[in-house]
Parts: C-alpha cells; structure tokens; sequence
C-alpha cells in the first residue's frame, strides 16, 4: 500500500513538470520530465480522474506537458501532416474497432469479464494517444540534431548520480522503492541474481534499469565518441565505468545491447550503425511471425540451450510456453484482438487466478489489438529507422552524425527487447520521436537547398 509520501510526490509531480517547462529550454524540459519520472516517481501507482483514463507516471506526465505546453503558449504542432501521423491515426482506429467488437462479456476460467462499453473505447483512445504522446512531442520539440549533445550528456550525468542508489541496492537488497513509498512493486526474488541482486531502484525491475542503463552507455559511447568530456573526467572513463556498472546489473540482455551499440558507435561508420540497427530491428520481427504461424523452432532451441545451463533453458522453455498459451487465446480473435479489462489473459478454472505470464510487448499487443494493432503499432516505431538511412548522409557535421546514429541505435535496441520483454519505454518513445523529426528536417533542408 503507497504511504502518504509516494501520494505526495505523485500528485505533486505536475508541478514540477510546469517548473522545468518555465526554468529550462522546452527540449530539455520534456526530457527531463518524462525522464525524471520514470527514475524517480512510485511505480505501479495511478489515480483515475473522471473523464480520463487512470494516470500512471507516464501518463500524468505526457497530460502535464500537453496542458502546461498549451498554457505557456509554447507553439506545437503533434500530429502534423504525415505518413507517421496517418499511421498513427490506423493504430488509433484498430484501437476502436477492437474495444467496439469486444461489446459481449465471456467467461475466461472463473472469471467473468465485462464487455467494453462506449465509455472504455473512448477511455483506450484516451489512454493510447497519451501512452505514445512522448513519440509525438520528441518528433516535434527534439527535431534538431544539434540539442542531443545537450540531452545525451544530461541522460549520461542522470545516470551516473543513479549509480549511487544502484550501489546502494546491489550491497543491501533491491529495498529503496519500498523503504521509500512503502510497497515493493514486485516479486522480490525476480531481482536475486546468484549470491546477490540486480539493482532496480525506482525504475520498478531489475530488466528495465539493467536496460534503461544501456541505453545511457550508448548515449556515453557517442559522446566520447566527440571527445566530450565531463569537468575532470574523460569520455572514456565515463564508458569504462558504466559499462562494470551494467555488468554489475547482472542482465546478459541489456549488457549485450550495451556492449553491441559501443562497438557500433566505435567502429562503424554513421551509415552502417543506421543499416545494421534497422536491419537488426526487422530481422527480430521474424520471430513473432514465425511463432504465430507455428514453426518457429522452441523444442530445438530449448534443447541445445540445455547442455550448457539447464537453468537457463528451463526459464526459456516457461516463457515460450506462456507466449504459446497466450497466443493459442490471441488467435481466437486474430485480426483485432481482445481489446482491455485483461482479456487478453487467461485465467484459473479454480479461482479465477490469472495463470498467464506477459513479458513481451509484442504478444501484449497482439492479444489486445490482433494482427492489424501489432502491424500498425510496429510501423511506427520502424518509421524513424527507415527515414533515417535515407536521409543520414545529408548531415553536413560528422558530429550530428554520431549523435544521428546513437538514436537510431537506441531505437533498434527498443524494438528487439519488444520481443521478450516490455522494450519502449517513455523515454525511449521520446527518442525515437526525435529521430523520425530529425530525420524529417534533414529532409526538408534538403528539398529547400
């Protein structure tokens, strides 16, 4: 149960997102919001205001800056004219559709489920539009190249400041969210790694701090990369101790999307990291297709898994049985899926107990808007990654370029940690907004030379 100080801090928040708007640079005041909040607001926590969706961190965020950007009279255009605005408004209308063709109620094990009213589709429209309002606001407020050297190098101080709660949780137990707000958001023994933990602090579990922190390491590499330096310390110092610090995460995955995008940044040229990272994006694409139509080879990966680390296959054979039971329920409605109220979940022919497991986002999406959500949902994030080889060797300044490529980067890495867990976060929607704007300006510059 949330103390009195997690309410405070969560319904004090839009103030401080009308303070950075008023004190900072409006790029560096969406940032810093959106980014804040996923470092340091209660996870899991949200209050339902009439006529709008319940608000999460992330939510109450994305509202805040609309309102405050409104009320300061800061001049924004979202959803300007495009073919990503058109997309967008297609994964909108698969939103509706599935909430309207989910009208019935079904019983799920013991568990009966309400069908979705006229008010839960304008609730989910609500909802979407404010979940990927950070994509929209990084396209338009985070358009020029030239700010990232300001954004990566405030991401990079934030995360070493963050390395002290990190360190703090790796001697004493993943403990501050709870000593803090008085709740654990999760499962206390998913963080025990060996003989010690993975630290996750506010972030909410160990996985998205360990890839939350990857991402900074990128942002570090491209900044080192430009031989930026930070007071006394060098770019490479910086690297060198991020990177015993994600090892120190004790997450295989983010340590090789961390490792992998430094080795990009360092020995590719722009050009290259940009074709391999959306090369890379849709190559992991394969996957969920190759699953839903049922020859995706499980059992023989499982098995060679297993003659090294049996534990690792066991944990790989769960999820890959989980996504199996979920998708066999997706499949029942394949084209607009199961919409909300948890419908797309199975449940206990006992008690009701939901028995499914949802790690990665695709499955998320396939369940609750069908093929045609997961279609629309991905077209958007593949967007910017394709803009940006198009367009990426018009950039004049090989510093822009780094920076350029750095984004991309990250968005690929979002894109491939889809699949087996939860991938773009808020932050990261944010950056692959202001790829796709960055990109789109490059464009227009060179219409108009």
């Amino acid at each position: 149960m949330p103390n009195i100080f997690a309410n405070i801090v969560f319904y004090s928040w839009p103030l401080v997102v009308f303070w950075l708007l008023k004190r900072r640079p409006v790029n560096q005041a969406i940032f810093l919001s959106i980014t804040l909040a996923i470092l340091f607001l209660p996870v899991e926590f949200s209050v339902d205001f009439p006529l709008v969706p319940p608000l999460d961190r992330d939510t109450l965020t994305s509202l805040s800056l609309l309102l405050f950007l409104f009320l300061l009279r800061k001049k924004f255009q979202i959803f300007q004219p495009s073919v990503a605005t058109m997309i967008f408004i297609g994964y909108l209308a698969v939103g509706v559709i599935s909430a309207e063709l989910n009208s019935a109620p079904v019983a799920n094990g013991a568990r009966f489920l309400p069908g979705l009213s006229h008010y839960d589709t304008f609730s989910n429209l609500v909802r979407t539009i404010l979940s990927l309002m950070p994509f929209f606001l990084g396209r338009y407020f985070l358009n020029n190249i030239k700010d990232m050297q300001a954004i990566f190098k405030i991401l990079v101080i934030l995360a070493l400041f963050y390395t002290l709660p990190m360190l703090i949780e790796l001697r004493m137990s993943p403990q501050i969210h709870n000593w803090i707000y008085g709740y654990a958001p999760n499962n206390f023994l998913q963080q025990v790694r060996g003989d010690g933990y993975r630290p996750m602090v506010f972030i909410g579990h160990g996985l998205g701090l360990a890839f939350w922190f990857s991402t900074c390491l990128i942002a570090a590499a491209a900044l080192q990369k430009n031989k930026i330096r930070y007071s006394k310390f060098s770019g490479t110092k910086i690297v060198c101790y991020m990177l015993l610090m994600l090892v120190l995460c004790k997450t295989w995955s983010a340590l090789v999307y961390g490792l992998f995008g430094v080795l990009f940044i360092t020995k590719l040229a722009p050009s290259k990291q940009i074709k391999w990272s959306l090369l890379l994006a849709a190559l992991i694409l394969i996957y969920p297709v190759t699953k839903t139509s049922g020859v995706f080879p499980d059992k023989e990966i499982i098995s060679s898994i297993k003659s090294y680390s049996v534990e690792r296959a066991q944990s790989l054979d769960f999820r890959f049985k989980n996504e199996d039971v979920l998708l066999k329920h997706a499949l029942e409605k394949p084209y607009f899926g199961w919409n909300g109220w948890g419908r797309n979940r199975l449940y206990s022919e006992w008690d009701g107990a939901d028995i499914t497991v949802t790690d990665g986002r695709w499955i998320i999406e396939f369940g609750i808007n069908g093929a045609m959500g997961f279609l629309f949902y991905y077209a958007i994030l593949l967007l910017p990654l394709y803009y940006a080889i198009r367009n990426v060797n018009y950039i004049e300044d090989a510093r822009d370029k780094i920076y350029f490529s750095a984004l991309a980067i990250i968005l690929a890495i979002g894109i491939i940690d889809s699949v087996p867990n939860t991938g773009m976060g808020s932050m990261h929607l944010l950056f692959a907004g202001a790829l796709l704007g960055q990109a789109e300006a490059i464009r227009k510059r060179k219409v108009f030379v």
